[in-house]
């Protein structure tokens, strides 16, 4: 991700207009609240995108690979996969933002958890992305338009032949070609399922940032403190989310090994 998109980042304003707001909170009894506000809010936003820049140019603008993972490809460029994984990465990066800021920090050390467990499941979401580019690179492979063609072809010419052992030696390339296009089609399932769980993903660690922005504003800014409540529920949706992760695994798991 480059400046721009560090620039364009949805995140990167939520986190920095939190930070501001919480600063105006504190100093609200004092005439000079609104200028700090500001001030904070600005500091946060330029100190977020320097550190992407700093991280990028650290890295080789590379992401770290998870352990076990080095064998799995990159997505590839522009593709669903790097969609979803760059949505992902942004909101884990939002989100120890949050949990990091002084106030949350001090008031709400069970965030802590809740970040790692996010960042966890960023590098799932990382595995996933190099097995649907191994699931496509495998479906480039496969030439479906013309196997159809072929089976077309050969159900016809099994029907219309003349003797036995001609009818044999069709019906044995008629199902090479259809053990062909079955094979298409569990890749297809496989990478349609591992796309459909890290597009629920990242719109989940998302929703996980907005309602962790929630709590640490209401609890500043109103001194409403449902944080026991509200960090449970944040608990639960990780729950559901790495359960979610671990189900699609083993679906596509199931579907790469039907039939082998």
């Amino acid at each position: 991700m480059g400046l721009r998109e560090d620039l364009a980042d949805p995140w990167t304003g939520i986190v920095a207009g939190v930070a501001g707001g919480l600063a105006w909170a504190v100093a609200s009894a004092s005439t000079a609240a609104v200028p700090l506000g500001v001030g904070v809010a600005a500091a946060v936003y330029g100190a977020k995108v320097g550190a992407s820049v700093l991280a990028r140019r650290l890295g080789g603008g590379r992401q770290a690979e998870a352990p076990g993972a080095a064998a799995l490809p990159a997505p590839r460029r522009g593709s669903p996969a790097e969609a979803w994984l760059t949505r992902a990465q942004r909101a884990v990066r939002s989100l120890g933002e949050l949990v990091d800021a002084p106030t949350s920090a001090g008031s709400y050390p069970q965030l802590a958890p809740v970040r790692s467990e996010a960042a966890d499941m960023v590098q799932t979401m990382r595995r996933f992305a190099g097995q649907v580019t191994t699931v496509e690179d495998a479906l480039d492979r496969v030439p479906v338009p013309r196997l159809r063609t072929e089976e077309a072809r050969l159900t016809d010419a099994v029907r219309a032949a003349g003797s036995d052992g001609l009818r044999a030696e069709r019906q044995r390339a008629l199902d090479s070609v259809r053990s062909q296009l079955a094979v298409a089609a569990r890749l297809s399932d496989a990478r349609d399922t591992l796309l459909a769980r890290m597009q629920a993903t990242a719109l989940g660690l998302e929703g996980l940032v907005a309602r962790t922005a929630e709590l640490v504003a209401l609890a500043a800014s109103a001194g409403v403190d449902s944080s026991a409540d509200r960090i449970a529920e944040l608990t639960s949706d990780l729950d559901g989310l790495r359960a979610g992760l671990a189900e699609a695994e083993e679906v596509s798991r199931r579907v790469l090994d039907h039939g082998h």
